[in-house]
């Protein structure tokens, strides 16, 4: 059976990270990292993104926790955003929801933790030489390579639980529903943390507004609206959305993470 291994950065692709990262993957299921020979393992590398916005930690989360569960079961997420690279951070082997995880931890599958437990959570011992700033291709890579090959004597003892960063919670009173921007994505619509479900309040009697700025267009697709208008709606993620139809919300609202939403009823 084919191991499905991806793998996301925020390295970008012009700079030569990736292809080292991948060279030395390679590299170390041909030949293994003491340097005998191994028979290459039948294995599928898949980038899923090297544009992950630099250092960022939460757009690394979400991006985790709205993609790597959609994959076939023991597939292994090679995830590097890791702005402590060098330091005393760890480097973690994580099982969780069926799929398998390769990331500093550094909070970046604490998103995923909320909806997916931990079933076991190894700590990475490497003794490879490693350079202070590019873990990605001299400890990630390599170890990636041995978990294909079945070897796991770079892992050690089982630690209990995750870094965790916080997360937003929507905050219910009796006459609104207030929460925030959570993520904004490649098109500048503004995923918030209010569930989905409230379309239904918007659609009956509710006000959404965003930062103090009304959102009168409650839609559910975008050729509702007509172009440059400003439209809330239930995303594919699971929550509100507010979009600007073939426009960039983010910019006509002046908005961005953390930016407050509110639903008034």
């Amino acid at each position: 059976m084919t191991s499905l291994v991806t793998l996301t950065t925020d390295f970008g692709t012009s700079s030569g990270y990736v292809a080292q990262m991948k060279g030395v993957f390679f590299k170390t299921l041909y030949q293994g990292i003491s340097g005998e020979t191994s028979p290459l393992a039948d294995c599928q590398l898949i980038d899923l993104a090297h544009d992950i916005p630099e250092h960022d930690i939460r757009s690394a989360a979400w991006f985790a926790n709205t993609s790597c569960f959609l994959f076939p079961p023991q597939t292994l997420h090679i995830m590097v955003v890791d702005p402590g690279v060098g330091t005393s951070r760890q480097i973690i082997y994580v099982e969780m929801g069926g799929q398998r995880f390769l990331v500093p931890n550094n909070g970046l599958l604490s998103l995923s933790a909320r909806q997916h437990t931990p079933t076991t959570i190894h700590p990475v011992q490497s003794t490879l030489p490693a350079s202070k700033t590019f873990h990605g291709r001299d400890i990630f890579a390599p170890t990636a390579a041995e978990i294909v090959l079945g070897r796991t004597s770079c892992l050690g003892p089982v630690i209990p639980e995750l870094l965790s960063l916080s997360w937003p919670e929507t905050k219910e009173h009796q006459e609104s529903v207030d929460g925030e921007i959570v993520h904004i994505d490649h098109f500048g619509n503004l995923i918030t943390n209010l569930p989905d479900s409230l379309t239904q309040v918007l659609q009956n009697k509710g006000q959404l507004s965003c930062d103090g700025t009304p959102i009168n267009h409650i839609v559910s697709t975008y050729g509702e609206a007509k172009k440059g208008s400003i439209v809330g709606l239930a995303g594919s993620q699971g929550f509100v959305e507010i979009a600007v139809v073939e426009g960039r919300a983010d910019k006509c609202l002046n908005a961005r993470i953390g930016t407050p939403v509110r639903i008034a009823r």
